[in-house]
């Protein structure tokens, strides 16, 4: 949103995927300076895998089909933790 906040996902993934298109956004990353202002913890500099996790479930709730991340550790946390039901 304006202030920089995640918001409420639209159809961006679905329209592409509609057109034979495959959505993977990059690059995820611990920082705070890096996520959205509604995940941020603590210091600007300083480290926020709690917020990166939360961003990058939020994306895979989207239905995106992979993405990049400079810590790969967090990305398999954020996998394994939606779920079989996408959650």
């Amino acid at each position: 949103d304006a202030k920089g906040a995640l918001g409420t996902p639209t159809s961006l993934v679905r329209d592409a995927h509609a057109a034979g298109l495959m959505v993977i956004p990059y690059t995820f990353r611990p920082e705070n300076h890096f996520q959205p202002s509604n995940l941020r913890k603590g210091a600007d500099s300083a480290r926020n895998a709690e917020g990166s996790i939360a961003e990058m479930r939020a994306y895979l709730a989207t239905g995106i089909d992979a993405f990049f991340t400079d810590d790969p550790a967090l990305g398999r946390q954020a996998v394994d933790g939606m779920g079989a039901a996408g959650n």
